[in-house]
């Protein structure tokens, strides 16, 4: 799923230039779902840039690291693309997720906000331990990550 208005605005960019990008301050990255599952093995909290296939590869291990055979690995052109990751860690039940809800750059900053949504009071859950966790896709920024934190009403 491709969220934004300027879809392949940065995506194109980088692919033309061959390499990271620097864009305009204020504005609004593009980016794409890699990976959005509620069952990981991720059992901790994590907010993460990554930017080499290496690291790429160990944190797609960890995600699976319950499924027999582990999915093969989605491919990443790293000389032109980053990968943005969120994990809420363990939590009580079925209906917590996680999502990137927007990226954009303020003040040298490649600002990730990042949302976590709860069950509402009252409503049905699944009663297993869920690891809610999203991966997205944007083009290769050099501007270091800083990640905003949103919970939705139902989380308080």
């Amino acid at each position: 799923m491709i969220r934004g208005a300027a879809v392949a605005v940065l995506l194109a960019a980088a692919c033309a230039s061959g390499g990271p990008v620097a864009a305009e301050e204020g504005a609004t990255v593009v980016f794409e779902t890699v990976l959005d599952e509620a069952y990981s093995g991720l059992d901790e909290g994590l907010r993460e840039a990554i930017r080499t296939e290496g690291r790429w590869a160990e944190l797609w291990g960890q995600i699976h690291r319950r499924v027999s055979p582990r999915p093969p690995l989605p491919p990443v052109d790293f000389s032109r693309e980053m990968l943005i990751a969120a994990a809420a860690g363990t939590r009580r039940s079925s209906g917590f997720d996680i999502v990137v809800h927007g990226v954009t750059l303020r003040a040298g900053r490649l600002e990730v906000e990042i949302l976590e949504t709860c069950p509402e009071p009252g409503a049905r859950a699944g009663m297993a331990l869920t690891q809610p966790v999203e991966v997205v896709r944007l083009a290769s920024l050099t501007q270091a990550p800083v990640f905003r934190e949103a919970k939705a009403p139902s989380c308080e």
